[in-house]
């Protein structure tokens, strides 16, 4: 039996930008998605509490997954588009207590959806 031991990361977005970004993140690139599956993520799921990202995920060894991308040119164009929404990306000392999160996305549902839909 694998455990369930995502990495966690936390970033924060710009002012304003919560529902933006949301629209940004119904759906990511077909690319992307497998640029992320071919670095080993089974998952990984974004939550959002007012301008406060929480993400886990679900990945063999996170740090194949940063290497494989870095300078990767479908990682650069997404991180590009998403910086104009994300302020920045915190260390996480501890897990944020969320008020009240909205699952953003995930990995597991972009591919459900787009099983159902073919």
């Amino acid at each position: 039996m694998t455990l369930f031991r995502p990495v966690v990361l936390v970033s924060f977005l710009r002012e304003g930008m919560e529902l933006a970004y949301e629209s940004a993140h119904k759906q990511i690139p077909d690319d992307l998605f497998q640029a992320l599956t071919d670095g080993g993520v089974r998952d990984w799921a974004i939550w959002r509490d007012g301008r406060t990202l929480l993400h886990l995920v679900d990945v063999d060894d996170y740090a194949v997954l940063v290497e494989r991308l870095t300078d990767d040119p479908v990682n650069d164009r997404w991180q590009a588009e998403m910086s104009v929404y994300v302020e920045r990306f915190d260390e996480v000392t501890q897990i944020p207590v969320l008020e009240a999160p909205r699952l953003v996305w995930s990995m597991r549902r972009q591919q459900a959806n787009n099983t159902f839909e073919r």
